[in-house]
C-alpha cells in the first residue's frame, strides 16, 4: 500500500521548518504502527490553506491521487489538509473515487465510504474554518494593537535580529554592515540585480533561500522595520526599536526605488555603455547613443537633421579608458580624490536641515499631517545624503589609485562613467565628411578637463586632449 505524509504549517517565522518536521515525525510514527511504509512525504511550509495561496505539494498530493500512485494519506490533524469546505468537498469526491485512506493523528482514520463518515468529516472542516476565521480575527487584532505600541509583527528581516523582548527586534552586529552598504549602493543608483550578485559572490546568505536575487534585496529594502519604523493602517509611524538606518534614509531609498524605470532591463541603453549619453557631436553638439553598423557596436548621434556622425564603440571606448588610466597613473592623480569646495554644500545642507526641523515642528503642532509630511521628508532626506556624499565621500574607488588597470577592468558601467563625469569636461566626436559608415579612427574625438582636472602636459597624444 503505498502511504504518502502530508504536513503544513501556517506560518514559520523563523524558517527553519521545525514545525512540518515535528508533524512529518508523528505522522511517521503512526504508519509504523499500522505496519505501512512511507514513500512520499508532501510539505507546503509557511503556507496557509485558508489564504486561497496555492499550495504546490498539496496539488502535487491531489495529482498522485488522480494518477492512481498513493492509497494512503497520513496527515496530524484534518485542519492541515484543508480549511475550505470547497476544497473538502473534491477532496473526499476524490478519494472516495480512488478508494483512498485517510487518516490523522488527532482525528482518526476518516471513513468517507458512509455518509456518516462523509458527514463527520464536513463537520470538521466546518469546526477548522470557524477555527480559522477565529484565529484570523485575533491574529489581526494582536498585530494591529502591537503595530500602535509600535512592535513588530512578522518576519525578523535581515539585519535584525530577535530580543528578550517580544516584538521588539535589536539590531544585528553581524548583519548591520551589509545593510548599510545596500542601502548607501541603491542611493548612488546601482542596480539591485547587481547588489545581489556582489553579496552571493562575497558569501552573504539572506535569511530565508540560498541566495539573494533582484526581488529579495528589493524586498529587504523596501522593509519599514530596518529605518525603524512600522505601519499602521496606511501610516507610517516610529517603532519602539532601533533601525538599522535612520527613517530619513529609509525614506529617501523608497523614493529613489519608485523613480527608478520599471524593471531594470528597462534602463537606457546609454547606461549601458561606456559613452552613451556622455559623448556629442562636435559640430551640432547631438548626444550620441549606443547603436550598431555592418555587425558591429557604435555611437551614433540621436538628433534632428542630418547629423550621422557615428564612430566604432570599441575604439571610442579603448581611446577614453587610455586616457583615463594615463590620468591616474600620473603623480597628482590623487586630485581626482580631492575634497570639493564645501562652503556652498554646507549652506545648503544648513537649509534644509532648518526645512526639515520646519516640518518636524509643524507635525508635532498637529498644523501637518504625516501623509503631507511625508513626501517633503523624503526630498530633503534624499537631497541631504547627496550632499554628504560630495562632501565626505570620495566620489569613485580609490583602489583607482593603486591598480588603475585591474580596478577600472572590474568597475561597473555607471561607476566608470561617474569617473568620466568627474575627469571630463566634455567628450567630443568630430565628422569624418561624405564617407559612409562608423570611422574607427581615435583622433575624432576631443576630450576636454574639468576645470579642477587642467594639467601641463599632455596626457594621451592619440586624441584631443585639453582644457576648457
Amino acid at each position: 500500500m503505498a502511504t504518502a505524509i502530508y504536513t503544513r504549517i501556517s506560518r514559520d517565522d523563523l524558517g527553519d521548518g521545525l514545525g512540518v518536521q515535528r508533524q512529518e515525525a508523528d505522522c511517521r510514527a503512526l504508519a509504523a504502527r499500522r505496519g505501512w511504509a512511507v514513500s512520499r512525504v508532501f510539505t507546503d511550509n509557511d503556507t496557509s490553506a485558508y489564504s486561497g495561496r496555492r499550495r504546490d505539494a498539496y496539488e502535487q498530493l491531489i495529482a498522485g491521487i488522480t494518477a492512481g500512485h498513493i492509497q494512503t494519506v497520513l496527515a496530524w490533524a484534518p485542519e492541515r489538509l484543508h480549511r475550505s469546505p470547497r476544497q473538502l468537498e473534491d477532496f473526499l469526491e476524490l478519494v472516495e473515487r480512488h478508494n483512498v485512506t485517510v487518516e490523522t493523528v488527532k482525528a482518526g482514520l476518516w471513513d468517507v465510504s458512509t455518509s456518516h463518515g462523509r458527514l463527520v468529516a464536513r463537520m470538521l472542516g466546518a469546526v477548522s474554518r470557524a477555527e480559522s476565521e477565529r484565529t484570523g480575527e485575533r491574529v489581526s487584532r494582536a498585530h494591529q494593537q502591537a503595530k500602535a505600541q509600535g512592535r513588530w509583527r512578522g518576519p525578523i528581516p535581515f539585519g535584525l535580529r530577535a530580543s528578550d523582548r517580544p516584538g521588539l527586534p535589536e539590531v544585528d552586529p553581524a548583519q548591520a554592515p551589509v545593510v548599510k552598504d545596500i542601502y548607501a549602493r541603491v542611493l548612488r543608483g546601482d542596480a539591485l540585480t547587481r547588489i545581489a550578485a556582489d553579496l552571493n559572490r562575497d558569501g552573504s546568505r539572506p535569511r530565508r533561500g540560498t541566495v539573494w536575487t533582484h526581488s529579495g534585496v528589493q524586498r529587504l529594502i523596501s522593509s519599514p522595520a530596518l529605518g525603524g519604523l512600522v505601519q499602521v493602517d496606511d501610516e507610517l509611524r516610529d517603532a519602539a526599536f532601533p533601525g538599522v538606518i535612520d527613517a530619513a534614509t529609509w525614506q529617501a531609498v523608497q523614493s529613489a526605488l519608485k523613480s527608478r524605470p520599471r524593471g531594470e532591463s528597462r534602463r537606457p541603453r546609454e547606461k549601458l555603455t561606456l559613452l552613451g549619453g556622455i559623448l556629442r557631436c562636435a559640430e551640432h553638439g547631438h548626444v550620441c547613443f549606443g547603436g550598431s553598423a555592418a555587425h558591429a557596436p557604435t555611437y551614433v548621434a540621436a538628433g534632428p537633421g542630418r547629423c550621422n556622425v557615428s564612430i566604432t564603440r570599441a575604439a571610442a571606448d579603448e581611446l577614453v579608458s587610455a586616457v583615463v588610466l594615463a590620468r591616474l597613473a600620473r603623480p597628482d592623480a590623487r586630485q581626482v580624490f580631492a575634497a570639493p569646495d564645501n562652503a556652498s554644500h554646507a549652506t545648503e545642507r544648513q537649509a534644509l536641515r532648518q526645512r526639515r526641523d520646519d516640518i518636524a515642528g509643524l507635525l508635532a503642532e498637529g498644523l501637518l499631517t504625516t501623509a503631507a509630511a511625508r513626501p517633503q521628508l523624503a526630498a530633503l532626506a534624499e537631497r541631504l545624503e547627496e550632499l554628504h556624499v560630495a562632501c565626505s565621500a570620495p566620489p569613485v574607488d580609490e583602489a583607482l589609485l593603486y591598480a588603475p588597470q585591474q580596478t577600472w577592468a572590474r568597475m561597473t558601467q555607471p561607476q566608470r562613467r561617474a569617473v568620466l563625469r568627474l575627469l571630463f569636461e566634455s567628450i567630443t566626436l568630430q565628422h569624418v565628411g561624405p564617407a559612409s559608415g562608423p570611422r574607427a579612427d581615435p583622433t575624432r574625438i576631443s576630450l576636454t578637463w574639468a576645470a579642477q582636472q587642467l594639467t601641463t602636459d599632455e596626457v594621451a597624444p592619440t586624441a584631443a586632449v585639453g582644457g576648457r
